[in-house]
């Protein structure tokens, strides 16, 4: 962002970015370029492009989206109606990433080209406590205050902004990833679904944590056990 900022801004060309086919958008898959769903989460979770990220409209898309995209790469946008596509741009656009490489609308059975389509749980704080946090890998994606404030004990943290960088120290297995309300760990789990994690998303509210029957832990050590 610093060069970006030193040459100022520029006059934003907000006109529609060049189609991209499913020939196309895999090859840009393939080649490490971020793909990007704008669809709500469950709607995501549904059935999604393998290798694409879920960042819906619906939160702070652009800041979010922003804080993790390697500065320079490519981007290709997919929303279900033109309209969505353009106003995911105007936000981009906010921010300095003024032209997305390509983009698609419609549903991802129109951007596969006749690949299958891959799936994402999406559960409650109640089915972590169900499997027993100790027989699960978890990982919470919020920052460091989030964390220092009170986490699910056991917890793997890695902040949100580092994940990109660092999922290759979550430990093997299934991983349940939760934040404080449920975007960021959507993002999060896409992001290792494509990396081939096998990942769940914990889309609740963090405050039900407890309540549903899960040990806390504070960053002093100190544990808070549940009486269920």
């Amino acid at each position: 962002m610093g060069p970006a900022n030193l040459a100022g801004p520029s006059q934003a060309d907000l006109s529609p970015p060049g189609r991209a086919d499913p020939a196309q958008i895999r090859r840009r898959i393939s080649a490490g370029e971020w793909v990007v769903d704008l669809r709500d989460r469950v709607a995501f979770a549904t059935g999604f492009l393998p290798g694409t990220f879920c960042f819906s409209l619906d939160g702070s898309f652009a800041s979010y989206l922003g804080w993790v995209l390697p500065w320079g790469t490519p981007l290709t946008l997919l929303g279900e109606t033109p309209q969505q596509v353009a106003q995911a741009q105007r936000e981009l656009a906010r921010i300095g990433i003024d032209r997305p490489a390509a983009a698609a609308a419609g549903q991802p059975e129109q951007w596969s080209g006749g690949q299958p389509l891959a799936t994402l749980r999406l559960a409650k704080f109640g089915d972590l406590a169900a499997v027993g946090q100790q027989n699960a890998v978890v990982l919470d994606v919020r920052l460091a205050l989030e964390w220092a404030g009170g986490h699910v004990a056991g917890a793997v943290h890695i902040p949100f902004n580092e994940l990109p960088r660092r999922a290759d120290e979550i430990p093997a297995g299934e991983v349940w990833v939760y934040c404080r309300t449920g975007y960021r760990s959507t993002v999060a789990a896409s992001i290792l679904a494509a990396a081939g994690r096998q990942v769940i998303s914990i889309d609740d509210e963090f405050d039900h944590a407890e309540a549903a029957g899960l040990a806390l832990t504070r960053n002093d050590g100190q544990s808070k056990e549940t009486t269920r």
